[in-house]
């Protein structure tokens, strides 16, 4: 009776006898095969009797079932001495003979080119009469097929599973040198990279045959060089033959992408060489085939984890860095006797480019507000150089002098191709007097009492530019009842769902009719309308507002 023989990643063994027309397996107690791994799926795979034989179907599984290396995307059927692998398991199907009904069959040519040699064609040991010698090859290439998937089993960082994949070559095949390549984008295209290469003594290699690699990734195959002197091609490509290099072979990664996708399939290659003047044989071509198939999907899924791992990483610093932000803007607004203040700032990312500040200190109220172009990490981290800016002077210095050292101090440390727009004002509670310089940023709106509006435009260019340039300032009153709006493009460059922009024109109008509302209620209102404006689509620009109303 035909068995599955189960091997763990700690080296234990199981067997369980399939003498059911259904075995299931997954994580779940409720299997036939109860396998306690993480990368499993609950109810992942099973084995089907029918017609004589057996056959593996893959139940939807997350990571994926693995049949001699190849990923199983459909019911394939299951011959004496094939491999499964299932996470960090590793199933045979174990037989002294063949099952009734069960049929030689050639395992065709896979899609493209590559000759893909499963266990059951490297080795048909017990199926039919072979000469001694046949028994010794296929009892190698056996053995060499077990070792590998059982060494490949077990998780490792990309690093060193490649010198465990070289490890396996070596040991299999008499090359002298080694190397895996894989392909890595580069702009629109695709080149091969190499990511582990050494001589057998140790030594890292730093060249391989663009000639040879290049021709097995163009023609998707395996590739067997026994004498490179007899290849009228390679013979002619003086680096080869300046080499030294005798014979070679050459085996791509295949990887069957769930996707279909065939630029997808191949992932890179295994390359072996040697300066001696033995030859590889075809036996030598079939086990670097084999280990390369075994190898691929293995690379292929801790690539996938590596990634995985990463992206966590990113999120885990940009969300510290938005932490770090946030912590950079006013936690709440300074209380200023005879007024109403607040700002609020809402990234469309995780970390944004607009700034927002405030103070009252020495019986002078400071505001300022900026938005650096871009948007995202980048414009972040302008943010932080132009709050230090911002901080080390509006104390000190009256309103047009603070801005044009701010400017200095944000050329010294901003790319040519950024700049910052900027407003910043300082306010004498007692008189209503705000002075304030505008360098190229939205006009912020003075909202008079009687429902009449002004702009406050007076100042210069945007800051980053260039490091001398004169900044003027100008003085309004604000008077009873009165309120000002600064704010950042992001509010008034929202876009509804047929590409309208909400606009200058409609924030003023919102702010005139809202203007006897007090500041934090004015700043709702603008927010709410963006929201009901744009229906809830995604804000494509940071949002920040600062609304003080004169009591």
């Amino acid at each position: 009776m035909s068995e599955l023989s189960v091997q763990s990643a700690d080296g234990t063994k199981q067997r369980y006898k399939l003498d059911k027309d259904r075995i299931t397996i997954g994580r779940s107690r409720e299997n036939d095969v109860f396998l306690p791994d993480q990368w499993l799926s609950r109810h992942h795979a099973e084995i089907r009797r029918k017609d004589g034989g057996f056959f593996l179907v893959d139940l939807g599984s997350k990571n994926g079932t693995l049949l001699n290396g190849t990923r199983v995307t459909e019911e394939s059927r299951l011959r004496t001495g094939d491999v499964v692998t299932l996470g960090e398991h590793l199933l045979t199907l174990a037989s002294g003979q063949l099952d009734a009904g069960e049929e030689e069959e050639e395992e065709p040519d896979n899609l493209f080119g590559t000759k893909i040699f499963s266990a059951r064609e490297l080795s048909d040991v017990g199926t039919k009469p072979v000469d001694a010698a046949g028994l010794a090859r296929q009892n190698r290439v056996l053995s060499v097929l077990s070792k590998a998937a059982s060494h490949l089993l077990i998780h490792r960082p990309l690093d060193e599973l490649f010198e465990v994949i070289i490890d396996l070559l070596f040991e299999a095949v008499p090359a002298e040198r080694a190397a895996i390549q894989l392909l890595e984008p580069n702009g629109v295209t695709k080149e091969l990279v190499i990511k582990a290469s050494r001589i057998r003594a140790g030594q890292p290699i730093m060249k391989v045959s663009r000639s040879i690699s290049r021709r097995v990734i163009e023609k998707r195959e395996s590739l067997l060089i026994p004498n490179i002197f007899e290849d009228a091609t390679l013979r002619s490509q003086d680096s080869i033959m300046s080499s030294g290099i005798r014979s070679a072979m050459c085996a791509p990664l295949w990887f069957k992408a769930t996707s279909g996708s065939e630029e997808d399939a191949v992932i890179g290659l295994v390359y072996l060489d040697t300066l001696e003047r033995q030859s590889f044989g075809e036996d030598d071509l079939r086990i670097v085939t084999a280990i390369a198939n075994v190898a691929a999907s293995k690379i292929e899924n801790v690539r996938l984890i590596e990634e995985s791992l990463e992206k966590r990483r990113l999120e885990e610093d940009i969300r510290v860095a938005a932490d770090i932000q946030r912590s950079l803007l006013p936690r709440k607004a300074p209380q200023v006797p005879g007024y109403d203040l607040c700002g609020s700032n809402r990234p469309c990312r995780t970390v944004g480019g607009d700034y927002y500040d405030f103070v009252f200190e020495d019986g002078k109220l400071r505001m300022a507000l900026g938005d650096v172009s871009g948007k995202g990490t980048g414009a972040a981290l302008l943010m932080t150089v132009l709050r230090a800016a911002v901080r080390a002077h509006w104390s000190e210095l009256e309103p047009a002098e603070a801005v044009a050292k701010i400017n200095r101090t944000v050329c010294q440390n901003v790319p040519e191709n950024k700049y910052i727009t900027f407003c910043m004002g300082s306010l004498d509670p007692e008189s209503g007097k705000l002075t304030y310089v505008n360098a190229g940023h939205n006009p912020p709106l003075l909202l008079r009492a009687d429902g009449s509006r002004e702009t406050l435009t007076t100042g210069g260019m945007v800051l980053g530019l260039f490091n001398e340039v004169p900044y003027e300032e100008a003085s309004v009153v604000l008077g009873k009842g009165d309120a000002l709006v600064i704010f950042s493009d992001g509010i008034t460059e929202t876009f509804d769902a047929q590409g309208e922009e909400f606009g200058d024109e409609r924030l003023a109008e919102l702010c005139v009719k809202s203007r006897h509302m007090g500041a934090a209620a004015l700043e709702g209102e603008i927010l709410k309308d963006i929201d009901v404006f744009s229906k809830g689509a995604k804000a494509t620009d940071d949002r920040t507002l600062i609304v003080l109303r004169r009591l």
